[in-house]
């Protein structure tokens, strides 16, 4: 491994530039939740206008984390679609809510409407006929074939389940309340836990977390359950979370008794996911 890579650490670097440091099939486990296209205010992947290059800046990444999967190693990626709209919740959205005691909407201060987002605006390609405004673009299974054309095995998808989704409009199409979690491979003999089985449906609580600034609701209990799914946890195994944030998969990680690295373009982020590591590995001692 690179010495620029500490291990048990998240590393302030952008995940593609971190991913060629990494030595060849040293990876055990990864378990990442990158950036949504144009849902966020943030550096790096994911504030693209044309939603072909967030899907190409993706899997640039993931095409050189391909080899530092070992044989038996795996990859969970949890994605969410776009729909080819601007971002619709602001402060003054709160009216075209159903949720609320009164069923008129949350209080206007509630996160769902004031918490940073990508001013995004709708990619609209006439060429492309999956590029029309208002479509589902479908973002999370063009995802899942490309990986596939870059080499990997597809193994399966689990639905996370929340159980308190974000609220969304008075809308025309199904209120969304799950997101999916993608398993991949490098080799088809990849470990991983068969006794007991692990089910495709997780029901799971999302949570913010106090003080940090990081608009990702990736819980600590979905990490977790994807580490475990490997089976045969050992000090020695390495986990990554090249897309690390507030260092989540980290937390649990180390908390499992695993060895981890983390990348993190934002530096004040990496920094604060370090130290919320450090707090929980000190709690532990």
């Amino acid at each position: 491994m690179n010495n620029r890579l500490e291990k048990n650490k998240t590393t302030a670097i952008d995940a593609e530039t971190g991913s060629e440091l990494l030595a060849d099939e040293s990876v055990d486990i990864l378990v990442t939740s990158p950036p949504y296209w144009g849902q966020r205010t943030s550096k790096g992947i994911g504030v693209e206008e044309d939603p072909r290059m967030y899907l190409a800046a993706l899997l640039g990444v993931f095409g050189k984390l391909l080899p530092k999967l070992s044989a038996d190693g795996v990859a969970w990626v949890n994605l969410g679609d776009s729909y080819n709209t601007p971002v619709n919740w602001r402060r003054n959205d709160y009216i075209y809510s159903t949720l609320g005691t009164d069923r008129k909407g949350l209080n206007k201060n509630n996160s769902a409407y004031t918490k940073k987002r990508q001013q995004r605006k709708q990619f609209v390609d006439s060429n492309s006929k999956w590029l029309k405004y208002g479509n589902l673009l479908a973002l999370t299974h063009r995802f899942v074939l490309e990986m596939v054309e870059l080499g990997y095995f597809y193994r399966g998808e689990v639905i996370w389940a929340k159980k308190n989704a974000m609220p969304e409009g008075r809308c025309r199409r199904p209120h969304r309340q799950h997101e999916p979690i993608y398993l991949f491979s490098r080799t088809e003999r990849h470990a991983f836990k068969i006794s007991p089985s692990v089910k495709s449906i997780w029901e799971i609580q999302h949570g913010g977390i106090n003080g940090v600034d990081h608009c990702s609701k990736f819980p600590l209990e979905l990490a977790k359950r994807c580490i475990e799914s490997y089976g045969n946890l050992q000090k020695s195994t390495l986990v990554l979370d090249p897309f690390a944030g507030s260092g989540t998969t980290g937390i649990a990680a180390r908390t499992l008794g695993c060895e981890y690295l983390g990348f993190e373009i934002d530096s004040e982020r990496a920094s604060n996911a370090n130290s919320r590591i450090a707090e929980v590995m000190r709690m532990k001692a």
